[in-house]
């Protein structure tokens, strides 16, 4: 089944934030079933994160696996906006999200809009 376009927009703007601010952001890949899909390691903490598609929420297992890694002392959270993973970067990481732009395009003037001017 292939990952929804919003979501893996999320997972892209979540790495990249976190690169931002000079963490890691890494794809985790399990054999069992629930566990979070991005490892977060920001200045000697490490985070799961469950990443979902805008207004959904995990499912029954892998609510039930967050569950058991947080009684483990690792802390789980889930994202599914943008302003979800700049909260998690401020509230929970201690850090400013930086805001990412895209460049500005080069604006080019014709020629003939300065004709006869000079």
């Amino acid at each position: 089944m292939a990952k929804n376009p919003l979501e893996s927009k999320i997972e892209t703007y979540l790495k990249n934030q976190i690169k931002n601010i000079e963490g890691l952001c890494y794809k985790f890949k399990s054999t069992v079933n629930g566990v979070p899909d991005q490892v977060v390691i920001y200045k000697g903490t490490i985070h799961l994160v469950e990443v979902k598609r805008p207004g959904e929420r995990p499912r029954a297992n892998q609510v039930q696996v967050h569950h058991q890694i947080q009684k483990q002392g690792v802390p789980v959270h889930t994202v599914d906006t943008t302003g979800a993973v700049d909260a998690f970067i401020k509230d929970v990481l201690g850090a400013e999200p930086k805001i990412q732009t895209k460049p500005k395009e080069a604006v080019i003037s014709s020629k003939k809009r300065f004709k006869g001017m000079g």
